[in-house]
């Protein structure tokens, strides 16, 4: 059995993605649109470690809150007047875990990091690591270079030959706030190859826009800094949990 890498690659990527407690605080409206879908629109919120968004799907308002510290989701159904939870066990969730090493695989369980050196990635001083499975019966090892100041990944080449590469080709305003533009080449096991571009608030350490090559578009827009409401990152009360077989209402 191949070690399984998709759980990696969004614990490595957290830091060009719109997950709570990298940067600073604050709220905004978000809208995303894909070809043959219908525009869908709600609120983010994101706090020191927590994030809220809310969106609207077959006219329930659905929450999700994702709490880092305590690596636990809550998705919430407010027209049912109840909630599933994930996690809190202790599995690992972006941004969990790293804040406190230098070592990539701080609090990853069954893996292990090595270090091979220092390389420039697109002008850009980075760490190359070499993360390897720990388990019986699992083998495998994928390779990422870590931006020595930002300790986000640059590059990164799975077992199978896949991978992505990350390079910043320049710098725009979206919604109001000065971004870095920058380009993802995703390259598959086939050698084929596709481009996305990520539009990076250094501030707020998020995505405030995205692009994909299928169509897809997400974006940010009223963005308001600021210290968020310990009440937007709890269950409301009253409200009953429920399990995954029983949440027809969150699909």
């Amino acid at each position: 059995m191949k070690l399984k890498f998709a759980s990696l690659f969004p614990l490595l990527f957290a830091s060009l993605t719109a997950f709570a407690g990298n940067g600073g605080e604050f709220s905004a409206e978000f809208t995303q649109s894909a070809p043959q879908q219908d525009e869908q629109n709600g609120r983010i919120y994101v706090g020191d470690g927590r994030m809220r968004m809310e969106f609207d799907t077959d006219g329930s308002t659905i929450i999700q809150i994702v709490d880092s510290t305590t690596q636990t989701v809550f998705m919430i159904n407010t027209e049912e007047k109840t909630y599933m939870r994930q996690g809190g066990q202790g599995g690992m969730m972006p941004g969990a875990g790293q804040d406190d090493s230098d070592n990539p695989c701080a609090g990853m369980k069954n893996i292990t990091c090595k270090r091979l050196g220092d390389e420039k990635i697109h002008g850009r001083l980075a760490e190359k690591w070499e993360f390897s499975s720990t388990t019986a019966g699992q083998s495998g090892t994928m390779t990422t270079w870590l931006d020595k100041e930002r300790r986000t990944p640059l590059r990164q080449i799975m077992p199978d030959g896949s991978g992505m590469e990350l390079a910043l080709v320049g710098h725009e305003t979206v919604s109001g706030r000065k971004t870095e533009k920058w380009e993802i080449k995703g390259i598959g096991p086939d050698g084929q190859s596709q481009v996305s571009h990520q539009w990076f608030d250094p501030e707020l350490k998020t995505n405030l826009r995205e692009e994909n090559p299928n169509g897809f578009v997400r974006e940010m827009r009223n963005i308001k800094p600021g210290k968020q409401p310990d009440s937007l990152f709890t269950v409301p009360d009253g409200y009953k949990e429920i399990t995954m077989s029983q949440g027809s209402g969150y699909r």
